[in-house]
């Protein structure tokens, strides 16, 4: 009886852990990625994907190019969803929109002082600047 009543506390623990309130009581984010053509597109995937690889147990990328699937899936594993835009063309959030979804948190990269420039526009400090808004949205 006794080592049941641990793991029933170290599970609660273990749900207070992390960066966010769990909203959809996992504390898992699912990153879904506008992914478009301009550098702010391409910049939404890159950090997607590098927090997705840092930190697998708490984020997942999904590239909205793709469709809504990987969404669906997500919030029926208990997974918040951020849609992550490029620019005001808002791709990730009407993507969601087009299933039926709706995203827990938005970001935007040019709200963030990211200029929507030619597609090679990629830099390092840009995906970190995302990275870090998203750790903190």
């Amino acid at each position: 009886m006794e080592p049941a009543e641990k793991n029933d506390l170290e599970t609660q623990s273990g749900s207070e852990k992390g960066p966010y309130p769990p909203s959809r009581g996992n504390g898992r984010t699912l990153i879904f990625a506008c992914s478009g053509l301009s550098n702010t597109g391409k910049l939404t995937m890159q950090a997607a994907s590098s927090l997705a690889f840092r930190r697998p147990g708490v984020y997942r990328a999904a590239a909205a190019h793709k469709g809504a699937d990987a969404a669906e899936d997500a919030v029926s594993e208990g997974f918040r969803v951020l849609a992550l835009n490029g620019c005001e063309d808002s791709c990730a959030t009407k993507k969601l929109e087009e299933a039926g979804l709706q995203a827990d948190c938005t970001l935007m990269v040019t709200e963030l002082g990211i200029e929507k420039t030619n597609p090679s526009d990629i830099k390092n400090e840009y995906i970190e600047k995302i990275i870090k808004a998203i750790r903190e949205a």
